[in-house]
């Protein structure tokens, strides 16, 4: 099939499809007169294309997507990407209403608008990409929460400029290649729902934890069972939990990140009271274990 003839049935422009394939989007072969020969996987290919560009994605994003070997995770990724910047437009547009409702000067406009856009969407979003695949979105939420607060003290704005600096410094993460595919299963295949209602339920477990283990005892006792057992410490959950307590400590997360938290936001400080108070109340209910 010649080029004319896919343009038609891509709706796409000769144009468009020849920077396709000098992008590598396409591995065509010519025929022996040296025309271009594009077969139906060629076209599912461009059809694929024009889908991704509609959704807005730039043709380097395609080509990641396309290349891909897991392309449901690639997309889900971009996902997040496309409503992090619909999260911003947000935050944009009530700063909009902010400037027109509101009769504060330019310098408080200045701190306001400044915080709002840069302050609390960015940490968020860099927690997100310092860390692999759900994993990273769930201590999004889970610490999301304690970014809601003004930047509004020196202590504060240092406290948080360290936090930027230690999330954009940070190094990789990197798991074996079977505890990859152990956090793709246990994180992956969970919702924005699933994982949001994870952090929160969390946070319910805290506030009430005599209750928690009057109506969970069962449950709580046979999970300690388990985590002290050899089968636990064989598994997969037990060498990521290493993995990831090992690189918490060299990588300055509690030095950094936490201690810096805790300047930042009261409510985390709080967080931390209420956290202490429950771990002692498990101690105290479970001592050997």
């Amino acid at each position: 099939m010649l080029i004319s003839e896919v343009s038609k049935i891509c709706n796409i422009t000769k144009k468009a499809i020849s920077y396709y394939e000098q992008q590598g989007l396409l591995d065509l072969k010519c025929s022996e007169n040296g025309y271009r020969n594009y077969n139906e996987d060629d076209i599912a290919i461009l059809k694929e294309i024009a889908i991704y560009r509609k959704l807005g994605l730039s043709v380097p994003d395609i080509k990641l997507i396309l290349t891909s070997k897991d392309k449901s995770k690639a997309l889900h990724d971009f996902k997040f990407i496309k409503e992090f910047r619909l999260q911003q437009e947000k935050v944009q547009f009530d700063c909009f209403n902010y400037l027109l409702e509101s009769e504060s000067s330019i310098e408080e406009a200045f701190n306001e608008v400044g915080y709002k856009l840069d302050a609390n969407m960015t940490i968020k979003d860099k927690l997100l990409l310092a860390f692999p695949g759900n994993y990273g979105l769930y201590l999004y939420f889970h610490f999301g929460k304690f970014f809601d607060e003004k930047i509004d003290t020196n202590d504060k704005i240092i406290a948080y400029n360290r936090i930027v600096e230690f999330l954009d410094n940070m190094g990789n993460l990197e798991f074996p290649e079977d505890l990859q595919v152990f956090l793709a299963e246990s994180f992956d295949a969970l919702s924005r729902t699933h994982l949001k209602k994870m952090a929160a339920d969390f946070d319910s477990i805290m506030n009430d934890l005599d209750n928690y283990l009057e109506v969970n005892l069962e449950s709580v006792v046979g999970y300690l069972e388990y985590r002290n057992s050899d089968d636990f410490k064989a598994s997969p959950a037990y060498r990521m939990q290493q993995i990831l307590v090992e690189f918490q400590k060299s990588s300055g997360y509690y030095d950094i990140f936490i201690s810096n938290l805790k300047i930042i936001s009261s409510s985390y400080r709080t967080y931390l009271e209420k956290l202490h108070v429950a771990n002692e109340k498990f101690i105290s209910r479970f001592p050997q274990r």
